[in-house]
């Protein structure tokens, strides 16, 4: 019976799978969605993401998602309205102002030496800004991912969306009318259109077959150190832009957070077998030292997940190459956040404008 297939069967509870289900009950709440996750909802590496909201785009791709991200986070949270984290200004620190200018959008700088400048940074003790850095002044925001995943997920309860957690999907069909989804039990279910979304599972997945070869993706790990420093309710975000790391004044939890770039690669995803290595401490202690003029604060405890990098770096919404009504939407690269609902809106659009 035609009654008994959903409209949209979504399979990845992250941010990016939750982005597409809350887009297309935005616009069809009469439509039968359904999302399944091999966990529960945010159990990947939206459930670890400080969520950084920044204004930077390396190329036209990015500044494109970007964008259309940015719109479609105001729309569901205006101004001030996140589940947990807030809005707040952005100082980026470089020596390299014109490729600063170049990928994102800056509103002013101040003198390195500004009064106000280290007065809103003495929650970092010993911070220092060299006077030959040119900072550049933004907005921006952050909100723990995890936070957001949950929220979306009860939305999405509320208005009838069915969410099954724990239920891995095995193997996806064409039929002649709809697409099959067989659960890892043998259950058996049929939707018009799906959305493949599980993020650094999808390389080792026997769903990858659907995915065609290019852009190859693999995964890579993902560090941040939580330090003892207790941020101040006017804190910035603090961006180091040479070493595209950043320091996050988590208020909430009273820490910062310093992201930075792991360079462990083809990483297998799971949380509980990932940890910080010597190499990742050896790298966040060199970008630190060239901040603090003695001693780095103490690193309390730490965050350590992955996700799934494509070869450009830039997340991909694509049609599968076997199934006609599927889209393979991932590549957060880290930055799934920011990227996450533009990929999901395009995969979306293009489902139900040709299905």
């Amino acid at each position: 019976m035609t009654d008994s297939i959903y409209d949209l069967a979504v399979i990845g509870a992250g941010v990016m799978g939750l982005s597409a289900a809350f887009i297309t009950a935005s616009s069809r709440p009469r439509d039968r969605i359904v999302i399944f996750d091999r966990e529960t909802v945010g159990a990947g590496a939206s459930g670890f993401a400080p969520g950084i909201q920044i204004n930077v785009g390396r190329n036209e791709k990015e500044r494109s998602l970007l964008s259309r991200g940015s719109k479609i986070w105001r729309e569901i949270y205006p101004p001030g309205q996140w589940p947990s984290g807030r809005d707040c200004d952005v100082f980026w620190l470089t020596r390299d102002p014109e490729e600063l200018t170049r990928t994102t959008c800056v509103v002013g700088t101040a003198p390195s030496t500004s009064f106000a400048l280290r007065e809103r940074l003495l929650s970092l003790p010993q911070f220092l800004i060299p006077g030959d850095m040119v900072v550049a002044l933004d907005r921006g925001s952050y909100c723990p991912v995890n936070s957001i995943v949950q929220d979306l997920a009860q939305r999405l309860k509320a208005v009838g969306t069915s969410i099954r957690e724990r239920t891995s999907i095995a193997r996806i069909r064409q039929r002649p009318s709809h697409i099959s989804l067989q659960t890892s039990d043998d259950d058996e279910l049929s939707a018009r259109r799906a959305v493949l979304a599980i993020g650094p599972w999808l390389p080792e997945s026997p769903l990858r077959a659907h995915f065609a070869e290019e852009p190859r993706v693999r995964v890579k790990k993902v560090v941040a150190l939580h330090l003892a420093a207790r941020p101040t309710t006017n804190c910035p975000m603090v961006g180091l832009f040479d070493d595209y790391a950043f320091l996050i004044p988590m208020i909430e939890e009273g820490y910062w957070l310093f992201s930075f770039t792991s360079q462990e690669w083809d990483v297998r995803p799971d949380p509980g077998g990932l940890h910080i290595s010597s190499d990742d401490l050896a790298r966040a202690t060199a970008i630190l030292a060239k901040w603090f003029s003695s001693d780095i604060p103490a690193v309390v405890s730490a965050r350590v997940f992955c996700d799934c990098y494509s070869d450009d770096g830039v997340p991909f919404s694509r049609p599968a190459q076997d199934v006609a009504g599927l889209y393979v939407i991932g590549g957060g690269a880290g930055n799934g956040f920011r990227f996450g609902p533009a990929c999901a809106e395009e995969a979306i659009r293009s489902l139900y404008s040709h299905h």
